[in-house]
């Protein structure tokens, strides 16, 4: 399965950097080493990437994949772990940010 990705609004243009606000839910079923997601899409030679802790989980969004990872507390109490694959995260919206340079 995938993500559902909403751009919201338009992009905002400062100088020569892009800055995008995205919408994403997840679906029912989470695969290991994350949902595939290409900000390159949105901004070309990414800087910055922002996304929101929600539903209790925190996001990584690993540029050299292009995929967009989720975590949730370690049983250990310490760290965070990895999602289990085929997690259920329908449920679960976060909102990303990204900032880069024009094509």
């Amino acid at each position: 399965m995938a993500l559902t990705v909403e751009q919201l609004g338009r992009t905002n243009v400062t100088g020569n950097r892009l800055t995008v606000a995205l919408k994403v839910t997840f679906d029912a079923s989470y695969p290991t080493n994350g949902e595939a997601l290409d900000l390159t899409a949105y901004v070309s030679n990414i800087e910055t990437v922002h996304v929101e802790v929600s539903g209790g989980f925190v996001f990584q969004y690993d540029r050299t994949n292009k995929k967009l990872k989720a975590f949730e507390a370690g049983a250990d109490g310490d760290a965070l772990d990895e999602v289990d694959n085929a997690t259920n995260l329908s449920s679960v919206v976060t909102y990303v940010t990204v900032t880069g340079g024009r094509a």
